[in-house]
């Protein structure tokens, strides 16, 4: 139906509340609570955590931002430091006017990734460094959650595994013909990439962004652990979970992406 929710595992969940409330147009709708219990699927016996979801106003059933601070285990490991990393890269936001990011960032003492701003996209790190970019977009009358960005291998590899497992909708390609000044945050100032944005049928305020970075060289491999700080997963809204599980097993046995699995 709907890319639902992004989860981000982050070391403060106050603290990352607080600065999310700040600097994006994210609010605070729920607060999520998940008492000592298996998370089989996510490879724990025991754990528990505390969270928030968070919406960027936008109406109806926008995709959410849930910050998610685990109790047992504790979070581990660190968010990737460059936009070029391999892997759930950073999040987007729209904005129709740079100006009034700056203004906001700079009254909460908020640095930037890059020294100059190239084509009104400005970077910042939140505190366990996920990158998250706000990128000029006119269409969009007020400030949204705009893309979530999936640094693969092989761009068209994992877009056909979206489509075809997901039903994701083919948007647009941006492919420059060779590196370009850049603010997209911090590894580089320069930079040229593959990129294929994908989003969901009938609602389309939020994107995936699959972008393979051509230059610099795209270094290091996805994560794989679930617990681990930033951006953990994604999650996908279906009518019916119980017709949905045959059809994703269905479609993971005639697939041909390598090592994609159902993991249980």
């Amino acid at each position: 139906m709907r890319i639902d929710y992004v989860a981000l595992n982050v070391s403060d969940l106050e603290r990352s509340r607080a600065f999310y409330e700040a600097v994006t147009p994210m609010r605070v709708v729920a607060r999520t609570q998940a008492p000592l219990q298996p998370f089989n699927l996510l490879g724990e016996t025991q754990g528990s955590f505390d969270g928030y979801l968070l919406e960027d106003g936008s109406g109806g059933d926008p995709c959410q931002l849930h910050l998610i601070e685990w109790q047992q285990p504790k979070p581990r490991g660190h968010a990737s430091a460059t936009f070029f990393h391999a892997g759930w890269g950073k999040i987007a936001f729209s904005h129709v006017g740079a100006d009034e990011v700056l203004d906001r960032l700079k009254a909460n003492g908020i640095a930037l990734c890059n020294p100059q701003i190239q084509r009104q996209y400005v970077s910042i790190t939140d505190h366990d460094g996920v990158i998250i970019s706000f990128l000029y977009n006119p269409q969009r009358p007020h400030p949204s959650l705009f893309h979530c960005v999936s640094g693969p291998s092989d761009p068209m590899c994992t877009v056909a595994f979206y489509q075809r497992l997901f039903g994701l909708e083919y948007w647009m390609a941006s492919q420059p013909a060779g590196p370009l000044p850049t603010s997209q945050g911090p590894g580089a100032n320069e930079a040229q990439w593959d990129s294929h944005i994908l989003r969901g049928w009938g609602d389309h305020r939020f994107n995936i962004d699959v972008s393979k970075i051509l230059v610099p060289p795209q270094t290091g491999k996805p994560c794989p652990d679930p617990l681990n700080l930033g951006i953990g997963r994604i999650g996908i809204e279906v009518r019916d979970i119980e017709a949905a599980l045959p059809l994703l097993e269905q479609a993971l046995a005639g697939q041909a992406f390598g090592e994609a699995r159902l993991v249980g």
